[in-house]
């Protein structure tokens, strides 16, 4: 079973697990911020049609690389903070599995999307997709408590840690996500 599925299950024994599997450089590195980039890509995708197109979910993934690069830096931060028994690109991969409950919600979201007879979404829609959010926000931070925990264990609190970490990743991802939106109007202001 994949470690995204087993650590909807036991979040320490996988992270354990995990911290025992060989680092494989670069690939050990990229591979779970892709999988993300490729779940993005995907819901953009469906979103904006029932059906799923190359173009679109590679210019979604290209457009969500930030999310991955955010998650990367906070945690980064949080492990140049102790001491570091594992490989930077293992800490990296072990961190991205903690998004595990937004891969589940985004497998709930196209199976719905895809089933859907038309691509739009209705008012009482938008409520229920917002209200189910709720879920995997909970859930994926109580995976990158347990991640605090057991894989980058320090003498402070795992909760200041994965404050430390949603706080970096949470103001760089809403910062670029602006920063983008607000250079477009610069750009128009200034010409």
């Amino acid at each position: 079973m994949s470690p995204e599925l087993r650590i909807l299950r036991a979040s320490a024994v996988t992270f354990r697990d995990l911290s025992t599997s060989p680092d494989r450089g670069f690939w050990t590195l990229v591979r779970r911020p892709l999988l993300l980039m490729l779940a993005m890509g995907l819901v953009l995708s469906l979103a904006s049609s029932t059906r799923v197109s190359a173009r679109v979910v590679v210019d979604g993934m290209i457009s969500f690389a930030f999310l991955p690069l955010a998650e990367a830096l906070a945690v980064g931060v949080v492990y140049l903070r102790g001491e570091r028994h594992l490989p930077f690109t293992q800490v990296v991969d072990m961190f991205f599995v903690t998004n595990s409950p937004w891969l589940l919600w985004i497998l709930a979201f196209c199976v719905w999307q895809s089933a859907a007879p038309t691509p739009t979404i209705s008012p009482g829609g938008v409520r229920v997709i917002m209200g189910s959010l709720l879920v995997p926000i909970v859930w994926a931070a109580y995976l990158d408590l347990q991640f605090f925990r057991v894989v980058l264990p320090r003498s402070g609190s795992p909760w200041t840690d994965l404050i430390t970490a949603r706080a970096i990743g949470w103001m760089c991802a809403i910062g670029y996500f602006f920063g983008i939106a607000a250079w477009a109007h610069l750009v128009a202001w200034w010409h």
